[in-house]
């Protein structure tokens, strides 16, 4: 596959829109020389990247829709989905004030699964299979640490059961976007697994334990350049 001069639409949240944590003002911002900028300078593609702070796969079908209506694909283009972060996340303020009590991600499991495949019609009905990408693993104790400011970190330890449980939850998302791309049979990038085999993995973080470091942004854009390589 000629990848360059190819237009590459990326939908995704935060990670693919190159958000970083600058740690000594406790803001988020746009990393400028982030994965996605990287590869399409490297590549000569152009990318056009549709991913949004807190995006959902919910939220997403509803932009997808009305992109698809106001710019249709084109023959060529090639789509780039990462979905999950966001879905699998809970109001941690609700599980602060009542500990004891069933809270729901934002997106249930089952309902992340169906909202990906709805995804995933949406771009077939217009001629383009998606890629779908692996999401980056995040690091809990940073992760509760991040989340906690503010509330009861005892009480969200406490309805969380292990700190760990962040982690676990987050990859049961994680594996879902695998077995749907294995289901549909589409081409799946893994960025997951650069991360989790780094012995820099603590540095591909951010202070969050969530967000990719700039360092990280490098471990994703090789990932994007191994499977151009490989197809």
């Amino acid at each position: 596959m000629k990848i360059s001069d190819r237009r590459i639409h990326v939908w995704g949240d935060s990670v693919l829109k190159g958000i970083v944590l600058d740690e000594k003002k406790e803001i988020y911002r746009v990393f400028e020389d982030n994965s996605v900028a990287r590869f399409g300078t490297a590549t000569g593609s152009r990318i056009v990247n549709h991913s949004s702070f807190g995006m959902t796969t919910g939220k997403a079908l509803e932009r997808i829709e009305r992109s698809l209506v106001r710019n249709p694909l084109e023959d060529g283009d090639i789509v780039l989905v990462e979905f999950g972060g966001n879905d699998c996340d809970y109001v941690w303020s609700s599980v602060s004030e009542n500990p004891d009590g069933a809270h729901l991600p934002k997106t249930p499991l089952d309902s992340f699964r169906n909202l990906m495949q709805s995804i995933i019609g949406l771009f077939r009905g217009n001629g383009i299979s998606p890629v779908l990408m692996t999401l980056p693993p995040l690091e809990p104790n940073r992760y509760l640490d991040w989340i906690s400011r503010g509330l009861d970190r005892m009480n969200i330890l406490r309805w969380l059961g292990d700190v760990n449980k962040i982690y676990r939850w987050q990859e049961a998302y994680n594996d879902a976007v695998v077995d749907i791309a294995r289901e549909n049979s589409l081409r799946l990038i893994d960025v997951r697994k650069n991360f989790l085999v780094s012995s820099r993995y603590s540095e591909l973080l951010c202070a969050d334990g969530i967000h990719p470091s700039p360092d990280g942004h490098d471990e994703m854009f090789g990932a994007f350049m191994n499977y151009v390589e490989a197809i």
